[in-house]
């Protein structure tokens, strides 16, 4: 490597990991969600809570900003990250998120109409993906086109 290069493989550490969703049959409305190096032992759950959902992705610090982002108005409590919001509303949160990842394990009692429905929201974010960035794409040609006409005026 020459003086001067930036290698990226070791300036950017991503983390892989398993970003997983829990609930608590207290609080039904309540989704938290946790970050681990490991996948979780779904047989062996401490206390109350159940994890209902589990996803591994390639930089898990990433995945967790991208789902404050989306759900930050529904923020409760940032130092435990629970949010209220439904599972599936969570579920499809992750699901249609950009970064690379997959789904690992999704409670088996999540009820068809369940699945219909985060399938539909994971479709609605996607959409709303799509139109966000052409929206900024619109705005970067217009600048495009005013640097363009004003270079041309000069």
């Amino acid at each position: 490597m020459q003086p001067g290069t930036i290698n990226l493989q070791t300036w950017v550490r991503m983390k892989t990991g398993f970003l997983t969703l829990e609930t608590h049959p207290d609080h039904n409305d309540l989704v938290r969600v946790c970050m681990q190096e490991k996948i979780p032992d779904l047989s062996r759950q401490e206390d109350a809570r159940e994890i209902r959902y589990v996803a591994r992705f390639k930089d898990i610090e990433a995945a967790q900003m991208h789902v404050q982002n989306m759900m930050h108005s529904s923020l409760v409590n940032l130092q435990y990250r629970i949010y209220r919001k439904s599972l599936a509303e969570m579920i499809a949160c992750v699901e249609a998120d950009e970064l690379e990842h997959a789904r690992v394990w999704m409670d088996p009692c999540i009820s068809e109409v369940e699945c219909n429905r985060i399938e539909s929201l994971v479709k609605h974010h996607r959409n709303r993906h799509k139109l966000i960035d052409l929206i900024w794409q619109a705005v970067g040609i217009a600048g495009l086109i005013i640097l363009l006409g004003a270079g041309l005026s000069l």
